[in-house]
């Protein structure tokens, strides 16, 4: 191998690299930007309305721009909301990190969830209308079920079955309270909790200990729509 080119392909490849590095950090940047801007957009006029004019005018970037990172309207709502989602089972995943039960932390998990949804309204009506795809979100809860049932302690089918029990009935309980306000001052929330750890199989006792356990505080303000 000629030693000239020993020297320099090693500096090539750095500099490949790096400018891969540079470029996607550049794009979840803007794409970031563009979704933060949305939350303004969608909190003005709502889900359904906006035009894709409205998401260029608040970020100043061009329509080519635009779609480089979204195909329509739909998909970025579809984004955002997987943002906020991400963003909160994120905060949460902070707060019971230091739990080592999958069972506990799941459940302490949902609580902090519902609380979130009864404490910000706007949030949970666009988490609730749109839902969300993928992400941490999803994570998280399946990690925690399929240990949960791995341990003996969740007996449903699958982690997939179980995360969909769980995520599906978290949404319905959004929905009502959005609908029926009031139950945010009785244990609704704490009632629909325990309706799933009792699908998943959980014991009453591990039940007793789910509710018994100190609620932590999510350890950082966490995004919303308004």
């Amino acid at each position: 191998m000629n030693p000239k080119e020993s020297a320099v392909s090693p500096g090539k490849k750095a500099t490949v690299n790096h400018r891969t590095v540079v470029g996607k950090n550049r794009r979840s940047r803007t794409k970031a930007r563009i979704i933060e801007a949305a939350l303004q957009v969608f909190a003005e006029k709502g889900p359904d309305a906006p035009v894709i004019d409205d998401f260029i005018k608040i970020t100043g970037i061009a329509r080519g721009t635009f779609y480089n990172y979204f195909s329509n309207t739909a998909e970025l709502l579809s984004a955002t909301s997987t943002w906020l989602a991400d963003d909160l089972a994120d905060a949460i995943e902070s707060s019971i990190q230091v739990i080592d039960d999958p069972v506990l932390r799941h459940g302490m998990g949902m609580r902090l969830w519902v609380e979130k949804a009864k404490a910000d309204k706007a949030w949970c009506s666009f988490v609730a209308s749109v839902w969300f795809q993928g992400g941490f979100a999803l994570d998280g809860p399946l990690r925690d079920i399929r240990l949960g049932i791995k341990s003996g302690e969740f007996s449903c089918p699958s982690a997939e079955c179980g995360w969909d029990m769980t995520m599906g009935t978290m949404r319905q309980a959004m929905i009502r309270l959005l609908k029926e306000p009031g139950l945010a001052k009785t244990d609704y929330t704490d009632r629909i909790v325990e309706t799933i750890l009792q699908g998943l199989g959980t014991s009453e006792e591990k039940r007793e200990e789910i509710f018994s356990y100190p609620l932590a505080e999510i350890p950082r303000p966490t995004k919303t729509i308004a």
